[in-house]
């Protein structure tokens, strides 16, 4: 039976706030101050682009050089044709990785001495990796050039990519995707991109896995592959003279060799020929992270521009149709943006927004509607001449900074775009009319052929995205879930409450290996043999501060009350429930102030809040390697399944010594852990790590 619910979902609050808070006048002012028309733009003013010359290094290098004497300042910019895209296969990231560590010390020059001799000039000096090309530049003051073209020299031609550093670099990267991939967003992104390109390099990212199995052999071989003359275009703009920084370009990079570097061959993306649904689930979300998109040609194709100008219109900031419809009309998410990306292969359409799970058909509906209306409609006059106006006004801001030209020539060179395209950009904008811009929108953009992929919770969700195409169901790591899985069954599980006994528990809570929050639990007993309950009350103290207290009977763990609070910040929020008669009943006070009833139907074994690492205590975990309990979330306003796993026995060191335990994955509602267990019962949480975050809680003391 699926639960009743009668409570509001935390994430509707600040809806409802914001609903009760102004005053009927007050709005109906702001409406009449909307219709006031903004003053009309004014003429655009002329751009002049610097010229640039192009030349060849006697190494085989193309440099094209921009002079710009507004400012004695200089880019130096090596962009190397190879990014991630010439990853070796099952080793994503070794394209990031070698940029990375490019400064991290030379055959000459420590890690320490290059950034002293880069900031004693006030300059900078880094590198960095996309999937087309690595970028290694320096700015410095003109005065300083020498000390930029012999610092870049040096990194490019004569790194040793240090074991420690590569072992820094790697802990840093798994950190982060840790974190990664515990956001919806972020999986969101990664599905998609997979979705699209399948096994065409395009769609690969970095995986744990994928970092871990990077070597320095790996990243040495990319290193000499790559990093050549013959595969190499540089880009100098800013205070110079051509001639004179080519003789001293020359001269820091003697020695340099080498032709084009080796191209692997890239697997065709999948065609497409109907629309296509992947759902992530994440239980216990309350909001769906919507990405709907498809393939489309690559840099060279003419119509990009005009796509450009599409995309303004549909969905570029505040001013586009989806914005404006799905924000500030619908107030069904805080941004929906729409984009197309250029690269040297196939490049991709977006469209993109989180909206509240009560509308996310509501939304799906819109992101059609809106998509088919700029194919099937001319764009109004008004809507087009704003998104021509916004581009040409916007298109200066782009090429201020020597930096900035030198990333504006390089991006055209290498996307082999044709050489007027910065010069004429604002006037081909300005060429765009309603009859091309439908023309390309019907060509190229195509959401009868979309990828579309959500993450969210399949419980909440799933039956208001299936009308709009088939829907394959999986789990955060790629896998296939069967829908009929997701319904949370009755526990089937004798609980023995009966050793759980006094005692008193510490633990610490760090993040990446800082101590953020220490929480104290004490565990009695109460009342006669026959009727004792159990009363655990604890009390976290750091930069999150918590209390809660937890009865249930002594015997069977038959639930009887829970009351926790939370406070981060001046943010505090507190749950006070019972179970009774087959009903959660309870408070929730919201931050606001505001108290609201609870009422849920419970399934048969359902725990309330906290509850469940207790009835851990006394299970037979050699019998059961896998169960669950119905437990109550009341972020989503609902029952979820708290789910455990055995995986394996080990021994952990913490604070409080070493312990042997069982290693159990666990997962309730959005959040995953990694629980390790004492062995002996009760089963004890000894420590905690938190799947996508970089948190641990350790057990300090037992008293």
């Amino acid at each position: 039976m699926k639960p009743m619910i009668r409570v509001l979902s935390l994430a509707a609050l600040p809806l409802l706030v914001l609903g009760i808070t102004r005053p009927v006048e007050a709005q109906v002012t702001d409406r009449e101050e909307a219709r006031v028309e903004p003053p009309p733009p004014l003429p655009p003013r002329p751009v002049s682009f610097p010229p640039f010359v192009e030349r060849r290094l006697s190494n085989g290098a193309e440099v094209i050089i921009v002079e710009d004497h507004k400012a004695p300042v200089v880019n130096i910019s090596l962009r190397v044709r190879s990014g991630s895209t010439s990853d070796p296969a099952g080793k994503t990231g070794v394209a990031d990785f070698t940029a990375a560590l490019l400064d991290k010390g030379t055959t000459t020059r420590s890690a320490v001495e290059i950034a002293e001799a880069i900031d004693f000039v006030g300059g900078s000096l880094g590198a960095s990796a996309s999937s087309d090309w690595t970028t290694v530049s320096a700015t410095v003051l003109t005065e300083f050039v020498d000390t930029a073209l012999d610092l870049l020299a040096d990194i490019v031609l004569n790194p040793t990519f240090p074991e420690s550093e590569l072992e820094l670099h790697r802990q840093q990267m798994l950190s982060a995707l840790q974190a990664e991939l515990g956001q919806p967003a972020a999986i969101a992104s990664r599905v998609f991109m997979k979705e699209i390109y399948g096994e065409h390099p395009y769609g690969a990212s970095q995986t744990p896995e994928s970092v871990q199995a990077i070597s320095r052999e790996d990243i040495v071989a990319f290193h000499e592959a790559h990093f050549r003359p013959g595969n190499t275009l540089v880009v100098i703009a800013g205070d110079v003279d051509a001639d004179q920084i080519i003789a001293h370009f020359e001269r820091a990079f003697s020695g340099w060799e080498g032709g084009p570097a080796p191209r692997s061959r890239a697997s065709t993306p999948p065609e497409r020929s109907a629309r296509e649904i992947t759902f992530v689930h994440k239980p216990g979300s309350v909001q769906a992270v919507i990405r709907i998109g498809h393939l489309l040609p690559d840099a060279s194709h003419g119509d990009w521009i005009t796509l450009d100008v599409a995309n303004q219109v549909l969905g570029g900031g505040t001013t586009g149709w989806l914005f404006r419809i799905l924000r500030s009309e619908k107030g069904y998410t805080y941004g929906a943006y729409a984009q197309s990306a250029q690269r040297t292969g196939p490049g991709y359409f977006l469209a993109t927004a989180e909206v509240r799970n009560e509308v996310a058909d509501s939304a799906m509906s819109e992101f059609f509607r809106l998509i088919d209306q700029l194919r099937d409609q001319p764009v109004p006059a008004g809507d087009l001449q704003m998104a021509r106006d916004y581009m040409v006004g916007s298109f200066p801001l782009t090429i201020e900074t020597p930096q900035q030209i030198a990333s504006q020539v390089a991006r055209v060179k290498l996307l082999d775009l044709p050489a007027d395209y910065l010069s004429e950009y604002r006037d081909r904008v300005a060429e765009v009319d309603a009859t091309i811009l439908q023309r390309v929108a019907q060509e190229l953009i195509r959401p009868d052929r979309a990828a579309v992929v959500v993450v969210g919770d399949a419980n909440a969700i799933l039956d208001k995205i299936e009308p709009f195409g088939p829907v394959r169901l999986v789990d955060v790591d790629g896998e296939p879930i069967d829908p009929a899985s997701l319904e949370v069954g009755a526990a089937d599980l004798a609980l023995d409450a009966t050793i759980i006994q006094p005692t008193r528990l510490s633990y610490q809570m760090s993040a990446q290996g800082n101590q953020i929050a220490t929480t104290v639990t004490e565990v009695t007993r109460e009342g006669q043999a026959g009727g004792e309950v159990v009363r655990v009350t604890s009390k976290t103290t750091g930069m999150m501060n918590s209390e809660s207290e937890l009865i249930f009977d002594g015997t069977d763990f038959t639930p009887r009350s829970s009351k926790v609070s939370q406070q981060i910040g001046p943010q505090s929020i507190a749950v006070e429930t019972r179970l009774e008669d087959g009903f959660v009943r309870g408070t929730l006070s919201t931050p606001d102030g505001q108290e609201m009833p609870i009422e849920i139907e419970a399934i048969e074994g359902t725990l309330l809040p906290e509850m469940d690492q207790f009835a851990l205590w006394g299970i037979d975990l050699e019998a059961n390697e896998e169960f669950h309990f119905p437990v109550v979330d009341f972020q989503s306003g609902s029952i979820q399944s708290a789910n455990y796993k055995v995986v394996g026995q080990t021994t952990v060191t913490v604070p409080a010594g070493e312990f042997e335990v069982y290693e159990v994955e666990a997962s309730a509602g959005p959040m995953q852990f990694r629980l390790y267990l004492q062995k002996a019962a009760p089963h004890i949480v000894v420590k905690t790590e938190f799947i996508g975050q970089p948190i641990e809680l350790e057990l300090t003391e037992i008293g």
